[in-house]
């Protein structure tokens, strides 16, 4: 079971459907664009031109409204908005991306993720 709590409310899906495999494209297209500039931005590389029209808002929404497909849309992405916190809510969307798409869906077990089940995973 995976579960998701935002406020005082718990999301629970019982196991990942194919659904959010399907879903994952563009989520997965905009992780690693906003991985590769943050690693430019880490490495004081000069940002290009392509680089500086990402538009970090638009996604961050893109991968919000995937993260709410892998919950089987039970929540919002503006109650995700409302209720997650900043500080995890990156790492958290961006590790979920990356489980569905190598197919190891076993390692997710709550979000926001706990330090205990952050311990020995690198950020990508």
């Amino acid at each position: 079971m995976v579960t998701c709590k935002l406020g005082d409310k718990e999301y629970h899906v019982d196991y990942i459907k194919g659904r959010a495999f399907r879903e994952i494209s563009e989520a997965s297209k905009m992780y690693a664009k906003v991985c590769a500039l943050a690693a430019k931005v880490e490495a004081g590389e000069e940002l290009t031109e392509e680089d500086q029209k990402l538009n970090i808002q638009q996604a961050l929404d893109v991968m919000v409204r995937w993260f709410c497909v892998l919950f089987n849309n039970q929540f919002t992405p503006a109650e995700f908005y409302d209720n997650y916190p900043v500080d995890n809510m990156m790492h958290d969307v961006g590790f979920a991306i990356l489980m569905v798409n190598a197919q190891t869906t076993q390692t997710l077990t709550e979000f926001p993720m706990t330090p205990t089940a952050r311990k020995g995973k690198t950020r990508t």
